[in-house]
């Protein structure tokens, strides 16, 4: 089956663009690595889908058996996994879609025909780690080696630890003729060199769309913080705008965001509209509730069709929907972030073609206002906006220059070399603990929420443990940096760590004086509130 054929009749769409049909080519053709730098919108998932699904209808394998799509946040995999499966329902109802992420391991061999998981998730499964999988180390693995990858907006991990990984991750799969396809709307040339650097890559494996979408963003900056000491800014003038359009608001902290979702839910008429807060403190079950409430509320595609509600919508976030998210907001309100991220922001606005939107970039506050970016970002970002007054963030030429010339992302190439060995060792010899093996400097722990007032007993363990029993952990269970952990214990807002037994399968706790990465710990209900998340504000640069 031709490309623009199969587009037409699974994708519905007429003609695929120029660069889609050029990322069919090279997958048919097996040249990878393929590097595919395109505008947020224009089709990176279905561009790297259409070749893989279309082997189903032609009953032949010849790209790979099953696709591993990773993506950087696991806040983004349910809602892509979602798209993906919607598209694979129309090639064939026997296509397997499963999601592969710390809070629902429900394909954790990586063994259905299209896993969509986190560039973690794979890490470990990769290195064979062992605690993940049981006693089935090599299922993983064998199933990596038999799948297309493709790294989704490949930029977005921005340390360099995490950037050297992951080039140590590409080049054994460039070395294992492990097909790979990487994708991003914003990476800067300074990146795009370090992690290619030892991989063979001419002008055919690097695919550039630059895709005129017809849609206009104008953008204005102002001179005073979004939140200025402690009080949300926003102007009568401002605010009577968000009545009337679709709004999204981007924080780049999750208690600045909350901050601002109190605000304007004290401040507006909320009978006629919805606001809904997006972050990654929210349980496993209310986090995907507020992002298809988000969806529900702003315009987005629903079958190729653009669903425009008629009530008022508004989501505050933090930058948990930079990727991913297919909504088209009016109105964009955010505070100023790194050139790809402001890019990433205004591709959730006036994203279909033909619509005008309007862009409005605050400054932050001084002392650690810039967390989690480094400082030097935001303030080139802002020195080159103010600059290139004409910039238009919608012309995708202008995008690349703007990030180039602002963003100095690159792995670190002694870790590179040393991950490098590492990874190895872990394939050959399968690593028994996933702590030695991380992704980033940051380490996880796991926050279970639990609701004292339905324990029965007299004494407080005796009602935390009958607790427990009702309690479904995963659905219940946000995973933090240990930092913030930290912060909870030393507030006196965290006192027990969870234990497991696992000849019983029962929970139980114990009272704890420090906390360590990778384990679980109690926190009671009076500290979490379904709508806004995890309170208080433990930590400025937990996303």
């Amino acid at each position: 089956m031709k490309c623009e054929e199969f587009y037409k009749n699974y994708f519905g769409i007429e003609s695929p663009y120029e660069y889609q049909v050029k990322v069919w080519d090279g997958i048919y053709s097996l040249k990878y690595p393929l590097l595919i730098k395109a505008p947020t919108g224009s089709g990176k998932t279905e561009a790297v889908l259409a070749p893989f699904l279309s082997q189903f209808i032609n009953n032949s394998f010849s790209i790979a058996p099953r696709l591993i799509y990773l993506l950087p946040m696991r806040v983004l995999v349910n809602n892509v996994a979602q798209r993906i499966k919607k598209y694979c329902e129309k090639v064939s109802p026997y296509i397997s879609v499963e999601i592969q992420h710390g809070d629902l391991p429900s394909a954790p061999f990586f063994i259905a025909d299209i896993i969509v998981t986190t560039l973690d998730q794979f890490l470990y499964g990769f290195a064979r780690a062992s605690k993940q999988v049981g006693r089935h180390i090599d299922v993983p693995a064998g199933a990596i080696a038999s799948s297309m990858v493709v790294f989704d907006e490949a930029h977005m991990y921005r340390d360099e630890f995490t950037f050297s990984i992951t080039r140590a991750l590409m080049e054994i799969l460039y070395k294992s003729n492990i097909p790979f396809v990487v994708m991003t709307a914003t990476m800067p040339e300074s990146l795009d060199k370090n992690l290619f650097e030892n991989i063979s890559m001419d002008s055919e494996r690097r695919i550039f769309g630059d895709i005129d979408l017809k849609s206009h963003l104008e953008i204005t900056i102002k001179e005073e913080p979004l939140i200025k000491n402690n009080e949300v800014n926003i102007s009568d003038e401002i605010l009577e705008e968000i009545k009337h359009k679709k709004t999204l608001i981007v924080l780049n902290q999750v208690g600045r965001a909350q901050r601002v979702y109190e605000e304007i839910k004290n401040r507006l008429d909320l009978n006629n509209g919805k606001i809904v807060l997006l972050h990654s403190r929210f349980t496993k079950s209310d986090r995907e509730r507020h992002e298809k409430e988000a969806v529900s509320i702003i315009p987005h595609k629903e079958d190729g069709m653009i669903i425009r509600p008629e009530k008022r919508g508004i989501v505050v976030s933090t930058q948990v929907l930079e990727a991913g998210i297919d909504f088209s907001s009016e109105l964009l309100l955010t505070e100023l972030a790194p050139a790809d991220c402001l890019v990433q922001r205004a591709g959730r606005c006036a994203r279909y073609e033909g619509e005008n939107g309007k862009m409005i970039i605050f400054p932050v506050e001084d002392d650690k206002g810039h967390l989690p970016y480094k400082k030097e970002h935001l303030e080139k970002a802002l020195e080159w906006l103010k600059i290139n007054s004409v910039f238009n963030i919608k012309d995708f030429n202008q995008v690349c220059f703007f990030a180039d010339q602002t963003l100095d992302y690159q792995a670190n190439d002694y870790e590179a070399r040393d991950t490098l060995i590492d990874l190895y060792e872990c394939v050959l010899y399968a690593d028994e603990k996933p702590e030695n093996i991380q992704l980033r400097e940051g380490k996880p722990i796991t926050l279970v929420i639990i609701d004292l007032s339905i324990g029965e007993g007299r004494k407080k363990e005796d009602r935390i443990r009958n607790v427990l029993q009702k309690t479904n952990i995963r659905a219940n269970s946000i995973s933090v940096d240990f930092k913030v952990g930290w912060k909870l214990l030393k507030d006196g807002i965290l006192k027990y760590r969870l234990t497991f037994d696992a000849e019983k399968g029962l929970w139980d706790f114990v009272e704890t004086q420090d906390i360590s990465p990778f384990n679980y710990y109690l926190l009671e209900k009076d500290n979490y509130d379904p709508y806004k998340g995890v309170i208080p504000d433990a930590s400025s640069f937990i996303i």
